[in-house]
């Protein structure tokens, strides 16, 4: 009659389509090395497997989780440890010398509800975190002299250079795990 009908291969092939896209947008699969934070309407009303400390692998909550379709969109972070390297950057030490220095520290993203709110991506996260890690450098360098990046009081600079850089990356849902120089020329 007018071509309407369930047996028809087309109009088959449409409602699968349908269908598929529709559960598509209703299941997300979250796996062990992501966090996954749910957004509806620009607010976050769900955070899946986030990070925790001493998580046994295959308990943490990844999997197959149900979003609201066409609704909830998903930004999904990082769970592994990243890292952020800073450029060569001129330090003076206490002692007048002008040192070459390249470094870089190692992160995780601990809080991703506090990441989505105050950065919105990883990268931001990062790009926020660079100047940061030089200007904790500087501060530090600069009140020590050329000889104690040489000698086994460095262990403690990069300490302190860590726990400086971590107060700021707290206000970006991260948590720096380890500082290091690279290369130290005059």
């Amino acid at each position: 009659m007018n071509g309407f009908s369930l047996r028809n291969p087309a109009v088959l092939a449409v409602f699968a389509t349908i269908l598929l896209l529709l559960i598509g947008s209703t299941v997300a699969f979250v796996p062990e090395t992501r966090q996954a934070v749910v957004v509806r309407f620009g607010q976050p009303v769900a955070i899946y497997n986030p990070y925790k400390t001493k998580e046994v692998f295959g308990q943490t909550g990844a999997g197959l989780k149900i979003r609201m379709p066409l609704f909830d969109q998903v930004v999904w972070i990082d769970k592994r440890i990243q890292s952020v390297t800073m450029a060569r950057q001129q330090v003076l030490s206490t002692d007048q010398l002008r040192l070459q220095v390249d470094a870089f520290a190692r992160y995780r993203i601990t809080d991703p509800l506090r990441m989505y709110i105050s950065a919105g991506t990883e990268d931001r996260v990062a790009d926020s975190l660079r100047p940061i890690l030089g200007s904790a450098l500087r501060n530090e360098l600069g009140k020590r002299r050329f000889e104690s990046l040489l000698s086994p009081e460095r262990g403690r600079v990069m300490d302190n250079i860590r726990d400086g850089l971590n107060r700021a990356a707290r206000q970006y849902g991260a948590e720096i795990i380890d500082v290091r120089i690279m290369r130290a020329d005059l």
